[in-house]
């Protein structure tokens, strides 16, 4: 039974879309925008920072799972920094490190987005749906489109190679990684509910966004199942009171 807190008959109701894509591909600029027309954001890297931050639960699991090595600068050790970099390097080189370490951070992404979730329909009125915009970058490779109502990629094709060599930030072995994780493009799109084909100039992708974003408002009303909270097992967790770290 879904809990008071949650209750669409006294509170409004959340529409919850998931945007996705292969690296280097657009989906946080696609996000953004969707934002921008006045949905709420959940930001799923964001959230691993913050379930990261020194002193944390996670960050504690992190240490202990992996070392003190993990840890960036100087100064006392609870002030320190995880080296996201470093520890991405080290799990994309061993597959049970990287399950060990998404059994540490996605649990508490969850939770602290649930938190998020309720504190959004609470503030929706009763009778009015709430659209939500969740950037995912491994929607489908994580088995998580579940927990939402409807799915979009943004798609790059070949221009990808030329986008990640010019953004940098991420060494080219982890990009590689991270690429050979993700399904290809083609499967992504039979997959999801939206394509966005973001390969060429912004003013092309941005005429596609409105006829999703046009879309998905007709869409959200007449929705009858929810996939927030119904599919969101941490949602029963933050009706309780339980919070995470830094909620």
């Amino acid at each position: 039974m879904v809990s008071p807190v949650t209750d669409p008959d006294r509170t409004g109701t959340l529409f919850l879309l998931a945007v996705t894509g292969s690296l280097g591909c657009g989906k946080s600029r696609v996000s953004r925008w969707l934002a921008g027309q006045g949905a709420h954001l959940l930001d799923a890297d964001q959230d691993a920072r913050a379930v990261l931050v020194p002193g944390s639960t996670g960050w504690q699991a992190v240490l202990d799972r992996f070392g003190m090595a993990m840890l960036a600068g100087e100064g006392p050790v609870t002030a320190r920094p995880i080296d996201r970099r470093r520890l991405g390097e080290t799990v994309f080189q061993d597959p049970q490190a990287r399950l060990d370490l998404e059994a540490i951070v996605h649990p508490r992404i969850y939770q602290r987005q649930a938190q998020a979730l309720t504190r959004w329909q609470q503030a929706t009125p009763p009778g009015t749906t709430a659209l939500v915009v969740a950037e995912v970058p491994l929607l489908f490779e994580a088995d998580c489109a579940r927990r939402f109502d409807r799915t979009a990629v943004v798609l790059c094709g070949a221009t990808q190679t030329e986008r990640l060599r010019d953004r940098g930030g991420m060494a080219i072995p982890v990009q590689q990684a991270v690429i050979a994780r993700q399904l290809p493009e083609q499967e992504k799109q039979r997959l999801a509910h939206h394509a966005i084909d973001n390969s060429g100039a912004w003013p092309a992708t941005e005429q596609q966004l409105q006829a999703l974003w046009s879309s998905v408002c007709q869409q959200a009303p007449a929705t009858t199942t929810r996939a927030w909270p119904h599919h969101w097992p941490e949602s029963r967790t933050t009706a309780r009171g339980e919070g995470s770290d830094n909620s």
